[in-house]
């Protein structure tokens, strides 16, 4: 059924940009059925039978399975977590130090190099607490960085140029 058409749509539905819908209100939610549904929060690109049909921002995609989240906000900041060992040296290189405070990789090799290359990683609580095998005397990190210092990441890790780090009790 075309939008027009339905008794009582909700008002966002009203305002929706769209091509050849059929849709139907069942148990007060809006069904999906058939058609394009083109601009408001999906830019650049349409729905088009329930299939997305335009650029997805990869690198966001990813970083959300590590539940890293940036709100539509130009001053928004992602929180992720890392691990060190107990004495602040790194896990995997022990020849690094994490120190709290701000914090900025001024080496840190470019956008697009790889979460496989040198640089800071983080990742979920649960998954920066386990990823390299438990480690009891670990200490556990919380970081907050901004937009423009998330470098890469491959949906389990990601590469940051730098943020705020924060040394926090283990959680579990």
């Amino acid at each position: 059924m075309k939008i027009k058409d339905l008794v009582n749509p909700p008002y966002w539905l009203l305002l929706a940009s769209v091509v050849n819908e059929d849709v139907d209100i069942e148990d007060h939610r809006v069904v999906w059925r058939n058609g394009e549904w083109q601009g408001g929060e999906w830019q650049d690109g349409v729905w088009r039978d329930g299939v997305w049909r335009g650029d997805e921002n990869r690198l966001l995609y990813h970083a959300s399975f590590c539940g890293i989240h940036f709100e539509d906000r130009a001053d928004s900041q992602a929180v992720a977590y890392r691990t060190t060992r107990a004495d602040g040296t790194g896990r995997y290189t022990d020849t690094w130090t994490q120190v709290a405070g701000d914090y900025r990789d001024a080496s840190a090799a470019p956008a697009g190099s790889g979460t496989c290359v040198p640089g800071i990683h983080v990742t979920s609580a649960a998954r920066a607490w386990t990823y390299f095998g438990i480690e009891p005397t670990c200490q556990f990190w919380r970081v907050r960085f901004r937009r423009e210092d998330l470098l890469d990441c491959d949906g389990e890790k990601a590469r940051i140029r730098g943020g705020t780090f924060e040394r926090i009790l283990r959680p579990f």
